[in-house]
């Protein structure tokens, strides 16, 4: 039996069914059964990572620790998971942040976090995947709009990474043996610039989108006007200074592991122009 964090949220739609697929029982943690939708082979269960209850572990042997942003504190409920869970392998999703010593916050929760799982103990695995793809979907209204895709100057290179990739490698993980005390990176298979991206996902919608760089200020004022915390913008943008030179680091993690090439950002773009149309 596996228990997964999050099996509602990016990664956990696509690794429930990927873990099943292979095999394995599935105990899926959500905060509300009625309204979740996940994979009806799955085992359904609800669950608050703040009062995070260890009845919860009974009859499982690994644990995928995912907390969903939900609640007070996300390090807060980690640590308690871990604490909770003794003996049971822990597969913890942190990001390559923390294999880069940023210090930005992002990656400082990360990392403590990573910390309570490997003092949990004996048995835990660390994968750290880079930028999703699915961030992208930030140029959702512009996309649709007039097309103009507006980022902060020396906004970085990136080896993008595909979510189906990142739970591919955790369901492998969970799976199989040889991973115990293994910290795992995880990107696409090549670096591009957020001009590349521009142009491949204008390729794949058939139509020209327009890329413009704008000053941090002005970009800084747009995310406000958004209605995001300003403490948020501010971590934004230092996790974007300190990544500036590491996004780009391409990691082999996924063809090792799944025995092909990762999915590319064309892949993704293709997947998703009825979204973006």
């Amino acid at each position: 039996m596996i228990l997964v964090l999050g099996s509602t949220g990016k990664i956990g739609r696509e690794l429930v069914p990927a873990l099943l697929d292979k095999g394995a029982r599935v105990r899926a943690l959500t905060r509300d059964p009625s309204r979740a939708r996940v994979d009806p082979r799955a085992e359904v269960v609800a669950g608050d990572l703040d009062a995070f209850d260890p009845a919860l572990l009974d009859g499982v042997e690994r644990v995928f620790v995912l907390t969903s942003g939900h609640g007070s504190d996300g390090l807060a409920q980690e640590r308690a998971v871990s604490k909770a869970a003794g003996g049971v392998h822990l597969v913890k999703l942190s990001t390559t942040g923390v294999h880069f010593g940023q210090t930005d916050p992002v990656s400082l929760v990360h990392a403590a976090a990573e910390q309570a799982v490997r003092d949990a103990g004996p048995d835990w695995t660390i994968l750290r995947p880079g930028t999703f793809m699915d961030n992208r979907f930030a140029w959702l209204h512009a996309v649709r709009g007039d097309g103009v895709i507006r980022v902060p100057e020396g906004d970085p290179a990136s080896a993008l990474v595909h979510v189906r990739d990142i739970a591919e490698v955790a369901a492998t993980v969970l799976t199989t043996d040889g991973h115990a005390g293994r910290t795992y990176p995880i990107t696409g298979g090549e670096a591009l610039t957020t001009r590349q991206q521009v142009e491949i996902l204008g390729d794949a919608l058939g139509r020209r989108l327009t890329y413009v760089e704008e000053p941090e200020a002005d970009a800084r004022a747009r995310m406000l006007g958004y209605g995001w915390p300003a403490s948020s913008v501010d971590g934004l943008f230092e996790l974007k200074r300190q990544s500036a030179g590491n996004e780009e680091i391409v990691f082999d993690t996924a063809r090792e592991l799944l025995g092909r090439a990762p999915l590319t950002f064309a892949d993704w773009a293709r997947e998703h122009t009825a979204t973006f149309a």
